[in-house]
């Protein structure tokens, strides 16, 4: 695989129309820099950094981010499928919004305030996440992982699809609504007449 970015730092850039599918970035710097409409493909960043930086309309899926470290990051209008987190450095601070991160995992990681705005989340790990006040705002958890998982106040008001059992999961002050909440009554063996 061959290398493209050959400067160390770079700080309020934009980056558009590029195509980087299966290359290695490493230990590269960005700050406020955005990306626009660009194909990150299978490439792998490596020890590098992402501080108030944002995707836009960016196809990121099955990107490899060890030991990388999104600060205020956003993704807006994304595909970031397939993305392990779990090895990512810290802090770790991201949104997404019109994105999916359908088949990724956030296993064991601290996302509290995280912001899901109308992304897709279809089979992604949460497991012993913390999701403490995040916001799910009209997005998609179909089929999605949540064990030994923080959602205290959390807001899934407005989001569907999920399956939650109230007896592995922190689900005090936590937002919802009807119909999905009736989804809690399955983990109790009811029968709903």
């Amino acid at each position: 695989m061959k290398r493209l970015f050959k400067e160390l730092e770079y700080d309020d850039e934009a980056f558009q129309d590029l195509s980087l599918d299966g290359l290695i970035i490493s230990d590269v710097s960005f700050d406020y820099c955005r990306f626009i409409n660009c194909s990150f493909n299978k490439v792998v960043f490596e020890n590098c950094s992402f501080s108030e930086s944002t995707f836009d309309s960016c196809d990121l899926s099955l990107m490899n981010v060890t030991t990388s470290i999104f600060n205020d990051v956003k993704f807006l209008n994304s595909k970031a499928t397939g993305v392990n987190y779990s090895s990512i450095g810290l802090p770790f601070e991201v949104s997404f919004e019109n994105t999916d991160i359908s088949m990724s995992s956030f296993y064991m990681l601290d996302l509290r305030h995280t912001k899901f705005i109308k992304s897709k989340l279809h089979d992604v790990d949460f497991v012993k996440t913390n999701l403490q006040k995040a916001n799910f705002k009209e997005s998609d958890l179909l089929g999605s992982s949540f064990s030994n998982t923080n959602l205290s106040s959390a807001d899934l008001s407005t989001s569907y699809n999920y399956m939650i059992d109230p007896n592995k999961n922190n689900l005090k002050g936590t937002k919802v609504s009807m119909p999905e909440a009736s989804s809690f009554l399955t983990y109790f063996e009811m029968k709903i007449i």
